[in-house]
């Protein structure tokens, strides 16, 4: 069950960060986001606290063809 205090800060979000995520080129839907610019995917993911209260912002990017980590998956 989502607190009120989390739904409220995804309400929030969805009303005013994602519209400009989506100004800037940004495809997905809540709470993960991407976006291709000049061969690399740039990628955007909201993660709540499990105990309520705040969020974390996860970005990161990566060249078009993807990547491959060092243990060999990708």
């Amino acid at each position: 069950m989502e607190s009120s205090s989390r739904s409220e800060m995804q309400q929030s979000l969805k009303e005013r960060v994602i519209p400009v995520l989506r100004e800037k080129g940004f495809k997905g839907s809540f709470p993960h986001f991407r976006r291709i610019v000049g061969g690399q995917v740039h990628l955007l993911t909201f993660q709540f606290d499990k105990w309520g209260g705040g969020f974390v912002i996860e970005i990161a990017h990566c060249a078009a063809e993807g990547f491959t980590n060092s243990w060999g998956s990708g």
